[in-house]
């Protein structure tokens, strides 16, 4: 189970973000920093949109992850939903570990045969791990400042139209505890803190998945 806050920020306060005194506070200020860049399947007619599932490869630089996130529910930028992933040697679907997940709206995509690549994001990721007080839970503190672009107009580079791709600057709060009745206090108090600071923040309830469908039907 994924439990995380996502807040929309400006990218003119991406600076003031990194001098946050949380992040010394709850942490030891270091700071782990990496390009991401996921690319999202679905058949023509988004049958995983259709129930808020969504699939997935992110190469990570040293590596590939295939995630698959189901429906869950979203309250106030709160994200809980199932998530299942996988470290993959090779960037493949492999169809067959995808069926063995046992989620129907999965198995009926791939029995269509027509999965498809989508929309990729593409954003570089800063991040931090903070400690709750008293042996709280332990957040990742992710600050993300990048893309999400169509692939029906090339996948590489995003166009000079504002159709073809849609900039992300978010912060992303994600408890480490995968338990479902974990408390999401300590994210809440990290906003909290985050607005106090300054910066002008407001809970996001749109996955990096909505946006790269949203973008499409902006076409």
């Amino acid at each position: 189970m994924e439990t995380e806050l996502k807040l929309a920020i400006s990218a003119a306060d991406v600076e003031a973000i990194e001098k946050l005194p949380l992040l010394q506070t709850y942490g030891n200020g270091e700071v782990e920093e990496r390009r991401l860049v996921s690319t999202y399947y679905d058949t023509p007619a988004w049958i995983l949109k259709q129930e808020k599932t969504s699939l997935r490869i992110r190469d990570k630089g040293d590596g590939w992850v295939r995630t698959v996130k189901t429906a869950g529910n979203n309250e106030g930028g709160l994200h809980r939903r199932e998530e299942f992933e996988v470290a993959l040697s090779e960037p493949e679907l492999d169809l067959e570990a995808l069926q063995n997940l046992g989620l129907d709206v999965l198995n009926r995509a791939i029995a269509s045969q027509q999965l498809q690549t989508v929309f990729i994001t593409d954003f570089v990721r800063r991040q931090w791990l903070l400690h709750a007080p008293n042996g709280g839970p332990t957040v990742e503190f992710a600050l993300d400042q990048g893309a999400v672009r169509r692939c029906d107009s090339g996948c590489n580079e995003a166009g000079e139209s504002s159709s073809d791709f849609e900039l992300i600057s978010e912060i992303e709060l994600e408890l480490r505890d995968s338990a479902e009745d974990a408390d999401p206090e300590f994210l809440f108090r990290l906003a909290d803190e985050i607005k106090q600071a300054g910066i002008q923040s407001q809970p996001s309830t749109l996955s990096k998945a909505a946006r790269g469908y949203a973008l499409l039907q902006k076409a």
